[in-house]
């Protein structure tokens, strides 16, 4: 049977009193029988008296640190309640581990984010934390980090789920206690969602609405990407300037809504004729360059005649309208580093000029001093 503190202090209460007058017997009885203090029952009762006040000191300071004890003790269990509320409630997966990686313990929310109906299935599948990741050398990163640092902040990784799907997860956690004791707890948000909409936030700031194309800010920063690597590799570099014939003509004829066809048609046709290492951009309006690493003016132009030729056989189709549209092409090359970006633009734009001042839907390549001599390309499609 239990006995409340209550119960105990008035059960203790009761011997200290009963103790006190056993201890005023003792005295009355001495003050009769005249004993003096130097007596053997003076001295024994003198010593029982500085016991007895030992004694209740020694209870009183039991009696506080009991009820800091009680105190404690409720502490920590509101204490661990909110933890496990917190733990699990929490939206974020929240785990614990110990500091190879061995999960202990995990929340709901992180069976859930795994795609699992409990935690006894999520455990079947993994143990440890490395089993999560989808790459081994992320998996690795992760423990050498919090091992070495005691803690991980921010740690963004592709993470893999039982049924073959990907999620991306960004993981803090932290290396608690030593030696046998230690443990790491985390936290795992699931930021699959925000990664999407950064990329997609990217891919909209870098590419051209109405094409799909690269636009003109993007293309420059690969274009000297890629000047700097031809200057190194000493590798050439073509750049094919482009301009849609007539186009205020197809405006003014079959509206805006056909000219805005006749230029994603363009960019479908660019996309067909150049390779994946190439460069295709809108450059403004109905003019678009394509970069070419690695191309020679030989290989520059056959590229553009084979676009003229596409372009040329290529119909147009927007509601009820139907056409046809060329283009000029201005090619120029860099073959030894010398020139720079704002150079290459403008030799191909001098390029494009003579094309179209020459009758337009044909190819010029620029023959300048700073560009590649040697050329195989038709004779008359070049301009000095």
């Amino acid at each position: 049977m239990s006995i409340t503190q209550r119960e105990a202090t008035a059960s203790e209460g009761e011997i200290f009193s009963r103790e006190e007058r056993v201890l005023r017997r003792a005295r009355e009885a001495l003050e009769r029988a005249r004993e003096g203090r130097g007596s053997p029952w003076a001295t024994l009762v003198a010593e029982y008296e500085k016991l007895f006040r030992h004694s209740r000191r020694l209870v009183s300071m039991g009696d506080r640190m009991q009820r800091t004890l009680n105190e404690l003790n409720r502490r920590l269990a509101v204490s661990e309640e909110r933890y496990r509320g917190i733990f699990e409630n929490a939206a974020e997966g929240i785990f614990r581990a110990d500091p190879g990686g061995r999960l202990v313990e995990i929340n709901p929310a992180l069976v859930r984010m795994f795609g699992f109906d409990n935690a006894a299935d999520f455990f079947t599948h993994a143990d440890d934390m490395a089993a999560l990741f989808a790459d081994g050398s992320a998996a690795r990163q992760y423990l050498e980090e919090l091992n070495e640092n005691g803690e991980v902040r921010g740690f963004q990784a592709e993470m893999t789920s039982p049924g073959g799907g990907l999620l991306w997860a960004q993981i803090s956690a932290r290396l608690l206690g030593g030696n046998e004791e230690a443990a790491v707890v985390g936290v795992l948000a699931d930021i699959t969602e925000r990664r999407r909409m950064m990329e997609e936030m990217c891919r909209l700031a870098r590419t051209d609405a109405l094409t799909g194309l690269w636009n003109r800010g993007y293309f420059m920063e690969l274009a000297r990407h890629e000047m700097a690597r031809s200057r190194r590799d000493g590798a050439p570099l073509s750049l094919l300037m482009i301009d849609a014939d007539h186009f205020k003509t197809i405006n003014d004829t079959h509206g805006h809504d056909a000219g805005d066809e006749a230029l994603r048609t363009l960019a479908d046709c660019f996309r067909r004729s150049v390779r994946e290492v190439d460069v295709p951009a809108r450059f403004g309006g109905e003019e678009f360059v394509i970069l070419l690493p690695g191309t020679s003016r030989c290989g520059a132009c056959g590229v553009a005649e084979r676009l003229t030729a596409d372009i040329r056989e290529t119909e147009v189709r927007c509601g009820e309208s139907r056409f046809r549209l060329t283009v000029s092409i201005g090619a120029t090359t860099c073959a030894d580093g010398s020139v720079t970006l704002d150079g290459l633009l403008k030799f191909a734009d001098i390029a494009l000029y003579a094309a179209k001042k020459k009758g337009r839907d044909r190819v010029e390549a620029y023959l300048g001093p700073a560009c590649a001599l040697h050329h195989e390309a038709k004779p008359s499609r070049e301009t000095p």
